[in-house]
C-alpha cells in the first residue's frame, strides 16, 4: 500500500491520520514526512520537498509506505509530480484530511481540483473529515467538498471524530502509539492499589484514563479505516 496524505492547508490533523489511523493498520508500513520548515516533533524521516526524485524513489521501493506532504511543499511536491509524467501512479491513494475551518475547507476543495488536474482518478483521491464534533451537519458545513464528490471520493462515512484522547496524549513520557496504548495489557489498577508513592499513583491513574479513552478511539479509527478502503 503507497499512500500520500496531502492538503494545500496545514493544521488539519495529517499527525493523527499518518501516525494513528494509517500506520497501525497497514503492516510494516513507513513514514516519510515531506517537510522543511517545521518538525512535528516525530522521529519519521525527513525529505524537502524540492527532492522529489528521492521521495519517488523511496515510494518505488518500499512495499509500504506513508507519504506526509507537510503544508509548506505540497505546491512543490505537485509541481515537481506533474514532472515527472506517471509518478502519480505510483500512490494507490491521494488522502486529504480536512477540518471545520474555511480556510482549510477552501484549501482542501483546491487540493481536489490540484489533484484531479493531475490526471489522479476519483477513486483514488479521498477525503477524510477529521477532528469533528458529533454535532456537526457535514453535508451543510461542507458543502464545498460534497460539491467536489464527482473528481473525488468523499462520504460522511469517512470521519474522525474529536477526542479528549488527542489533545492529551502528552501526558505519557513513554507514548509510542494510540493502538499500542489500546493494547498495553498493564494491569494499572493493580498498580495503583500497590503504590502509597503520590507520584507514582498519579502516573498510573493518569494511564488507565488515557488507556480507557484510547480503546474507544481505536474502534472509531478501525470503523474509519474500514470505510476509507472501501
Amino acid at each position: 500500500m503507497k499512500i500520500c496524505v496531502i492538503n494545500f492547508s496545514g493544521n488539519v490533523g495529517k499527525s493523527i491520520v499518518s501516525q494513528h489511523l494509517l500506520k497501525p493498520r497497514i503492516k510494516n508500513s513507513e513514514i516519510i514526512s515531506v517537510e522543511s520548515i517545521n518538525s512535528d516533533g516525530t522521529n519519521d524521516e525527513k525529505i524537502r520537498g524540492k527532492r522529489f526524485t528521492d521521495i519517488a524513489n523511496r515510494v518505488l521501493d518500499i512495499e509500504n509506505i506513508i507519504v506526509d506532504v507537510g503544508a509548506s511543499n505540497v505546491e512543490d511536491f505537485l509541481y515537481q509530480m506533474k514532472q515527472s509524467i506517471g509518478s502519480q501512479e505510483d500512490f494507490d491513494y491521494f488522502l486529504v484530511p480536512t477540518i471545520l475551518k474555511n480556510k482549510q475547507i477552501i484549501d482542501t476543495v483546491a487540493t481536489i481540483d490540484t489533484l484531479n488536474d493531475t490526471g489522479i482518478e476519483k477513486e483514488r483521491i479521498r477525503v477524510i473529515f477529521n477532528m469533528i464534533d458529533e454535532d456537526t451537519r457535514l453535508l451543510y458545513d461542507f458543502k464545498e467538498i460534497f460539491n467536489c464528490k464527482h473528481v473525488a471520493t468523499i462520504s460522511e462515512d469517512i470521519i474522525i471524530y474529536e477526542n479528549e484522547l488527542f489533545n492529551r496524549l502528552h501526558e505519557i513520557l513513554d507514548f509510542e502509539s494510540i493502538s499500542a496504548l489500546a493494547h498495553d495489557d498493564t494491569d494499572f489498577k493493580a498498580l495503583i492499589q500497590s503504590t502509597e508513592d503520590k507520584t507514582k499513583r498519579s502516573e498510573y491513574i493518569t494511564k488507565l484514563g488515557l488507556k480507557r479513552l484510547s480503546i474507544g478511539v481505536e474502534r472509531m479509527l478501525d470503523k474509519t479505516y474500514s470505510q476509507l478502503m472501501k
